[in-house]
């Protein structure tokens, strides 16, 4: 049974509890922590040194957690990788039990054959997923293309050890290779392909030195044709999206160089020890200046799309120099093990596995899916296999595995039934129901934004004050997400609190490229020097506010704002023109005895472009909230679409305007 542990792993992982979707409900995300501590426990491990780095090299990984724990500690979101930090021992010694799991000449034989029909049948549902799904790329079942393509170049040269043995074995092998590879294509991820090509000639490099000494000459050809044709495949299918990066057409490519800037402005701010694990989503926007055409408006950014970048983000130079020496000093003590291994075969599948890893890794980190880490916690243990067999492990072994899993799971448990909770609010008949399971999660995981904040937003009918604080605080707790801020500063504006201003600002400061935030300011204000400029820029983001029944009451700050909007630069003129006729078709007071309807703040419209998934990792609570009343025969002469999302706008015409001390203090 032990040598079939790392593959169940990998099935659970890769199906289920560490999927983009599965991993964030109580079910998936509970068993994505216990899993690595039992096969931990199980398999044992050399607390000493599990990676065999050596005497001189021991101690790395307690130095990376110790600087994840001081990134934590000085971070303004701790919360935020508290999970990570526990679990992240865990991790570093996953691939030393892994190695025990395969220590046996049989086990390396039964290990590989059960990771090859697991991968194989992930690539099989990939496949079968683009025709169920009708989409254009295989994404299924690791919820995202990118994440499908990592997951599958990293297990890959490992799923096809099988195509060395004879016999039928030789044919699982083969067929979990082609399907891998045809599904890593189909996922048409420029760098899972990239990785798959590495790969390739990597192996048809070492097979044909291989083939050449023993004299197996037309082998060694048809090899070549094969990863040649591998090759012009690749190409053939992300060519003309390379062309297109290269050329600076690409929309995808524009929007990671904005995360990287972002990411390397965050490193700059906290140079040493970052914004602290698991930071990015609550705290990026900080450094973010979207681009219109490019970002749409409100974009919820989950991570950075680049673990270099990411590590320097929220661990700093210090943690991201741990990191990279840890893995660099892996590979030179694998390769100083080479020569003294009977079978080298494993060990190198597994490093060609990392070597997928780490291309993959230049353009994700996506670390909180699971199943990416375990994955290379996998590959890595392969690497760990050396040519004598251990003896099963001993009692001594297992107890510091044993008292470490006790102490994660006591430091885990408030968090994952917290998380039990918040998915008993969502399924819940009624909102009292729901009130009740939310409460239960914020006194168990009182520092976790969402839940405070859907609290707040179910208490707002009923108990406005009580609901009003709760969102604020939940702001407060993720200072980055520009839609806990907003929900705050319209809740509080209702509720007539002080703080108005600043909550809208800042929401208008983390999302520049969405309505409604300098919208409410403009309403809080309508009299203040800034109104026109800060209404001039909510038209700009949403001409359909134009249709509000508030400029009834508001001529001047109507007036003034049209004005405002003729005078912004980095606007199409066209564009510009044609709102200034619309608006000059629509006299305030027209049709108001007309049909109303809403323009709506949406919360987890589709699972794409959800908030909880993207930032905080727990199941999509779709929430339509109606903010602004507009006349619905007013919008037929509205059919403009935002200036924010148009290509030809510049970010500069979005710039959200100071907070002003004084109403007499002149205008920037």
């Amino acid at each position: 049974m032990l040598p079939l542990l790392p593959a169940l792993l990998a099935a659970l992982f890769g199906i289920w509890c560490g999927t983009f979707s599965g991993g964030a409900g109580w079910a998936g995300s509970t068993v994505a922590a216990l899993l690595p501590l039992i096969l931990l426990a199980v398999a044992g491990v050399d607390i000493r040194d599990p990676l065999r780095l050596g005497r001189s090299g021991r101690l790395l990984p307690a130095a990376l957690w110790i600087a994840a724990a001081a990134s934590a500690w000085a971070s303004p979101v701790p919360r935020a990788g508290r999970v990570a930090l526990v679990l992240l021992p865990a991790y570093l010694a996953l691939p030393g039990a892994v190695a025990r799991c395969w220590s046996s000449k049989t086990a390396r034989r039964i290990g590989p054959r059960a990771l090859a029909g697991v991968m194989g049948a992930v690539a099989l549902l990939a496949l079968a997923g683009i025709v169920w799904l009708h989409t254009e790329r295989a994404s299924l079942p690791l919820g995202h293309h990118n994440l499908l393509a990592a997951w599958l170049v990293i297990l890959l040269p490992l799923a096809l050890l099988p195509a060395r043995e004879p016999g039928g074995w030789r044919w699982l092998g083969w067929g979990s290779g082609l399907a891998g590879a045809a599904a890593v294509l189909a996922s048409q991820s420029l760098l899972g392909i990239a990785a798959l090509g590495m790969e390739a000639l990597a192996i048809g490099i070492g097979t044909f030195g291989v083939s050449r000494r023993q004299g197996r000459g037309k082998r060694s050809l048809w090899l070549a044709v094969g990863v040649i044709f591998l090759l012009l495949l690749g190409g053939a299918v992300e060519g003309q999206r390379a062309f297109r990066i290269l050329s600076g057409a690409d929309r995808s490519a524009g929007a990671r160089a904005v995360y990287y800037r972002a990411g390397w402005e965050g490193f700059l701010a906290r140079p040493a020890l970052g914004w602290g694990p698991g930071s990015t989503a609550w705290t990026a926007s900080r450094f973010l200046q979207p681009r219109p055409g490019v970002n749409p408006p409100g974009e919820v950014l989950g991570e950075l799309h680049s673990l270099p970048v990411a590590l320097l983000y929220e661990l700093g130079g210090t943690g991201f120099f741990l990191a990279g020496s840890l893995a660099a000093l892996f590979l030179f003590r694998r390769r100083a093990e080479w020569r003294s291994m009977a079978d080298p075969a494993l060990p190198a599948a597994g490093l060609l596995g990392l070597l997928g890893a780490g291309v993959v890794s230049l353009g994700s980190a996506s670390l909180a899916v699971t199943a990416l880490p375990l994955a290379a916690a996998l590959a890595a243990g392969a690497a760990l296999v050396g040519s004598p067999e251990l003896p099963p492990a001993e009692l001594r072994r297992r107890l510091p595995a044993l008292a470490y899993g006790v102490a994660a799971l006591l430091l885990l448990s408030p968090l994952l039934l917290a998380s039990y909770h918040y998915d008993q609010a969502i399924a819940a008949p009624t909102p009292r129901r729901a009130q009740a399971h939310l409460a239960q999660a914020v006194h168990l995981d009182p520092s976790f934004p969402l839940y405070r904040a859907r609290l707040g937003w179910l208490l707002a009918g009923a108990e406005r004050g009580r609901g009003t604080d709760l969102a604020l605080r939940a702001a407060e707790n993720a200072s980055g997400v520009s839609s806990l801020w907003l929900a705050a500063g319209v809740l509080g504006l209702g509720a007539s609190r002080p703080w108005v201003p600043q909550a809208l600002q800042e929401a208008c400061v983390r999302d520049p490229l969405s309505p409604f935030a300098p919208y409410f300011l403009a309403v809080a204000s309508p009299g203040s020097l800034e109104a026109p400029f800060r209404a001039a820029h909510a038209l700009l983001a949403e001409p359909r506010l134009l249709a509000a029944p508030f400029w009834d009451r508001q001529g001047p700050l109507r007036e003034g704002a049209l004005h405002a909007v003729g005078a912004q630069e980095g606007i199409d003129p066209g564009w510009r023109e044609a709102l200034l006729r619309a608006a000059g078709r629509l006299s305030p007071g027209s049709a108001d005895d007309g049909e109303r309807s809403w323009l709506a703040l949406e919360i987890d419209p589709t699972p794409s472009l959800s908030l909880s998934l993207y930032a905080f990792r727990r199941n999509p609570w779709p929430l339509e909230w109606p903010l602004v009343q507009v006349r619905q025969a007013a919008l037929a002469a509205l059919d403009l679409p935002p200036a924010s999302i148009l290509p030809t706008s510049e970010a500069s015409a979005f710039r959200c305007r100071p907070l002003k001390k004084k109403s007499s203090e002149p205008s920037p």
